[in-house]
């Protein structure tokens, strides 16, 4: 691909906060072609449409010097008129998969006749554009992971704009901004991976109807821009000290409520003052307050760490407030005063400091208890600019409501949800708003899309979310935002959501209703990465079945264009997640292309940190030692499944790299000492320290895995040194990280040089999977993986389970697994589970945080192995173990997925013999290992075992 095409944006800026810009090209196609092909990109995300039809959206996420492009070949193009239409969101600010760049759109059509070019129509000042005016700006992120929830008007924009003969007269022309190769697109890279799909999905059923009202007034307030001008990025660990003030006008003296809420990352104080009288709160609690008639001082203490620097201020009073900010000409209804205090603390692996002064002028604000008091700190008030503040907080309304009536639900309230020309009738209700909840059935990621009948200015609000109790109370998982606010024009009308979402079950409320609606259909287009349902298993056991579907569920809803760890919360590719993920996914659905694309991007970031990051490509610049370690892991076992060398060839410069910046890490005695997140597992272990033994281990065995790789490239000198390193790692695990009184691996070295206390399964348990203890040591640990003991810290997460089976299956104890598979996977099937819970008592009195986490869906792996008992003896399936085995049940059946195909299975214990079925391509070279009185069975023929 050859670029001629420039770089093109509008008005907006180079950062516009939340911004939807609409970009036009008519052109003539004067004589007769056989390929149209559109070479497309921007920044952050597009929308493309062709004669005003939806072609797709992109492009895939990509570190911002190496920008990815998509290409279509345009078969709706017309001999004679055409228009392109793009639709480009710029965030604006980074999210966990997206690092801020500029705003901007790039795009190139060519157009071929036999082989000729006889057209060519580039981005350039030729291009019309305009802002859609229909999304509001002033909203609210999704999470503090994601981008600005959708807040729509039909009513403010023509829903033409991408149809050709839509009249573009009054648009502005594009700015070109520069040329192919400039910054911060470096490199433009074509994408490489198919596209997604997109999959109509109607819900399931829809389970109540109510009338609710929900609470008055709130107001979300994103303190970031203020509190740190200028910084785009999305690092957790922002510090800061200051306050946010506003004086309430109020009509009369009355009673009410008030609630603080912040991101529930953050460690804030939760303390306001309101007419000098303190509250302590807790995060979303309502206090009781009483306004006066007038003016009243309503102080909030904002200081704290915080991942997202927001708060969101919610009132009940019986009459309307207003807000007004003190010291401040302009119409702003909040003031900030500080940041009296203020830093970024990342942890990369460099020494943090985490010492936080206390500045004095924080400190004497804090007794200010009126307006003439607050006077002496006005050179430090800041208008909080009103695009900052948002009213339409759709999370925040469906959370704090009150339930007046729960309406019956005739069979006419369940039209909305099903796939035919009928519709549900909606009239206003008496003394609130109309809120149905509508059940998909399953955990689905993807565009939500709704077609309905109403006056204009009716909203509907989306509120979405992954797991409801059998009382029905719903699981808000962290606060998540994860919404969407449509207001209606006159008449019939659809949308489709621009951003995807993950979500299970839609609160669906209807406001300002004042007459009545019909609502058509609403359904989720979901989008996932396409592939073939290969990889398969069914046996005697109906419970194993479902912990098998809801595995692969999982796996699927995650494969984006990324491994994601979630759906709903992040969406974020974590490096050490895909380790697992990547061998669960090999044994699903056997998506190669997706993982080589995860273990690229990962490799990239070792040019911005000192070793590669905890997720990537994201605005959060972190290390996590062990993810570290693991993709390099992840990148060997990528190559026992594939062969692919060529790839290994392209990323080992990375992996050398990062194993020369780990030796960088080595104290006196030989250990890796580092200053990172330490995180394996959701569990109180000893790790806060900067000398962890599984961070160690784990990095004994990465190097023995190096080396290999490096013996595959003939870098010899390389492999030795390698596995010297390796060599001397184990030995300095042995002599400073077991405990001999106690027989057991310590989980850390405090600072000041003693031995951790804690003792816990998980720490153990990765110092045997990786070899790191031999003899009397190694069957000491083989029998606390067996028999854990009850003083050891124990596995929180089905992450950590994953290496737990794999130890028990080393051991032979496949009906420990077996059980403990029925336990946890089991316990989150009676709880309605469609999908795998991230992990347990993460949050108080709720199941999970997330509800479909692909760290979780270890039973694709395990099944994979345990019972059909599949395992590369050669890089790519080019010789294969099978080894079935029915583990007590009465029959299994299954295929798993491998490069030149997949292998399909049957097993059945018929008493007197059992009889085995294979299935394979017939250049894969078997080794089949069974039981004797096992009949095999190979593509159809009687197999003869050398051991008979």
């Amino acid at each position: 691909m050859e670029w001629k095409a420039n770089w093109i944006w509008d008005q907006s800026g180079e950062h516009p906060r939340n911004q939807w810009s609409c970009f036009r090209r008519t052109f003539t196609v004067e004589s007769d072609f056989n390929s149209a092909i559109l070479s497309i990109s921007a920044d952050t995300k597009y929308t493309l449409y062709v004669n005003g039809e939806l072609i797709n959206s992109g492009p895939v996420r990509g570190w911002p010097t190496e920008w990815y492009y998509d290409q279509y070949e345009l078969t709706s193009l017309n001999k004679g008129e055409n228009v392109i239409s793009v639709l480009v969101n710029h965030y604006g600010m980074s999210t966990m998969h997206y690092i801020e760049g500029r705003g901007g759109l790039i795009a190139q059509l060519d157009v071929y006749n036999q082989g000729q070019l006889i057209n060519q129509i580039l981005t350039d000042d030729q291009w019309k554009t305009e802002n859609h005016n229909g999304f509001i700006k002033e909203s609210v992120k999704m999470s503090n992971c994601l981008s600005w929830s959708e807040i729509y008007d039909a009513g403010l924009f023509s829903e033409d704009w991408a149809q050709l003969h839509f009249d573009d007269t009054s648009w502005e022309r594009a700015n070109v901004i520069g040329s192919y190769g400039m910054n911060p697109w470096k490199t433009l890279i074509a994408r490489d991976i198919p596209y997604l799909t997109d999959e109509i999905t109607f819900p399931k059923t829809v389970l109540s109807q109510k009338e609710v009202s929900p609470i008055s007034q709130h107001f979300s307030i994103d303190l970031k821009p203020t509190f740190f001008p200028g910084e785009l990025d999305n690092n957790s660990g922002k510090i800061m000290q200051g306050y946010v003030a506003t004086e309430i006008q109020s009509t009369e003296d009355m009673p009410g409520v008030m609630s603080l809420t912040f991101d529930p990352h953050a460690e804030a104080k939760w303390e306001f003052k309101l007419n000098g009288k303190e509250y302590k709160t807790k995060n979303g609690t309502f206090e009781e307050v009483h306004l006066q008639k007038g003016s009243n001082l309503l102080i909030v203490d904002v200081g704290g760490f915080f991942h997202e620097p927001i708060i969101h201020l919610a009132f009940d009073f019986p009459e309307t407030i207003e807000l007004k900010a003190p010291f401040c000409s302009s119409d702003s209804q909040i003031t900030a005063f500080g940041p009296f205090y203020r830093t970024t603390q990342l942890q990369i692996g460099k020494p943090v400091d985490r010492s936080i002064p206390l500045v004095d002028e924080y400190i004497q604000m804090k007794k200010v208890t009126s307006l003439s008091e607050l006077e002496s700190f006005e050179k430090w008030a800041k208008a909080i600019p009103n695009e900052h503040v948002c009213t339409d907080h759709v999370g925040i309304l469906s959370m704090f409501k009150k339930d007046i009536k729960t309406h019956s639900l005739p069979f006419q309230h369940q039209n909305m949800i099903l796939p035919n020309h009928s519709f549900t009738y909606v009239e206003p209700k008496e003394n609130g708003d109309t809120e149905y909840l509508i059940d998909f059935g399953k955990e689905y990621l993807g565009h939500i899309e709704f077609e309905l009948e109403a006056s204009k200015g009716t909203i509907f609000d989306f509120f979405l979310f992954e797991s409801i109790h059998q009382d029905g109370r719903i699981e808000h998982t962290f606060s998540l935002n994860n919404s969407l606010r449509y207001i209606a024009k006159d008449g019939r009308q659809m949308f489709r959501s621009f951003i995807p979402r993950g979500f299970r079950y839609m609160m669906l409320t209807i406001r300002n209703l004042n007459a009545p609606c019909k609502i058509y259909n609403v359904k989720v287009n979901v989008t996932t990465f396409p592939t073939g349902n290969v990889g398969g298993f069914r046996s005697s056991d109906y419970l194993l079945n479902e912990v098998w579907d809801i595995s692969k569920h999982t796996i699927r809803m995650c494969a984006q264009d990324t491994i994601i760890d979630c759906p709903a919360y992040e969406q974020a590719l974590w490096t050490g997640d895909s380790y697992n993920i990547s061998l669960m996914n090999y044994y699903a659905f056997g998506n190669y292309d997706l993982v080589r694309r995860c273990l690229r991007l990962i490799s990239k970031s070792v040019y911005r940190s000192p070793l590669p990051e905890s997720h990537v490509p994201s605005g959060w610049q972190n290390v996590l030692t062990a993810w570290s370690i693991l993709w390099v892991m992840a990148c060997r076992e990528y190559y026992r499944y594939t062969a692919d060398l060529e790839f290994i060839k392209e990323i080992y410069p990375e992996i050398k790299l990062t194993i020369q910046r780990f030796e960088e890490f080595l104290n006196k005695d030989g250990l890796l000492e580092i200053d990172a997140w330490n995180m394996l597992d959701w569990a109180p272990m000893d790790t806060n320290h900067t000398i962890v033994t599984h961070q160690n281990a784990l990095l004994v065995d990465a190097l023995r895995q190096t080396a290999y790789l490096a013996s595959l490239l003939g870098e010899k000198e390389d492999e030795t040194t390698f596995l010297s390193f390796a060599d001397h790692l184990k030995q300095a695990i042995n002599e400073h990280l077991w405990d001999e009184n106690e027989k057991v691996y310590v989980d850390s070295i405090h600072e000041d040089g003693t031995p951790s206390k804690v003792r816990s399964i998980q720490t153990n348990l990765i110092v045997y999977l990786t070899e790191c203890a031999e003899g009397e040591r190694r069957g000491l640990i083989e029998y606390y993986i067996v028999n854990p003991p009850e003083n050891f810290v124990q596995i929180k997460s089905p992450f950590v389970l994953f290496f737990y089976y794999q130890a028990l299956m080393n051991l032979g104890k496949n009906d420990i697994v077996l059980d403990n598979i029925r336990e946890i996977y089991g316990y989150m099937l009676e709880h309605d589970a469609t999908t795998c819970w991230e992990g347990w008592e993460l949050i108080e009195g709720d199941f999970s945080r997330s509800h479909c986490h692909a760290w979780s869906a270890a039973p694709t792996y395990v099944f994979g192995v345990l019972f059909l008992g599949v395992k590369p003896l050669e890089p790519g399936f080019k010789k294969v173990s099978i080894s079935p085995n029915l583990n007590g049940l009465k029959w299994i059946k299954g295929s798993v997925p491998i490069p030149q195909g997949k292998i399909d299975i049957y097993c059945k214990d018929l008493g007197e013999y059992i009889d085995l079925q294979i299935t394979l391509p017939d250049e894969i070279e078997v080794q089949i290992d069974v039981a004797k009185g096992t009949r095999v069975i190979v593509n159809g023929k009687q197999y003869s075992l050398d051991k008979e």
